[in-house]
């Protein structure tokens, strides 16, 4: 069983993007599979995956940024965008989550 923390990136765009539904959905995915995202190169570790979104299909949904802490069963969700708002995570986010997930 893994745990979910939110940062306040993604809880804050969360109801945005995702109802209880298909949050719920989400969740239990990626509680099955975990290393789903790819690695963002240079992010210390950190996932992005593409999620569907009603209306919107994969390619066209959201970009989930998160980040594992399987040794205490810690899903860490960062942020998430959709497409066609932004197309890559901010470079000075990716230094900071690195220096976060880096250091412990």
């Amino acid at each position: 069983m893994h745990t979910f923390i939110e940062l306040h990136p993604f809880a804050t765009v969360r109801d945005k993007y995702l109802n209880d539904e298909e949050f719920t959905l989400f969740q239990y995915y990626l509680a099955a599979h975990p290393n789903a995202g790819d690695i963002i190169p240079r992010s210390g570790g950190c996932r992005k995956l593409r999620w569907a979104i009603e209306g919107r299909g994969k390619r066209g949904g959201v970009r989930v940024i998160y980040f594992l802490r399987l040794n205490s069963g810690q899903i860490v969700l960062v942020t998430m965008y959709a497409k066609n708002v932004q197309e890559n995570i901010d470079p000075n986010l990716l230094k900071r989550l690195r220096e976060v997930f880096e250091n412990g």
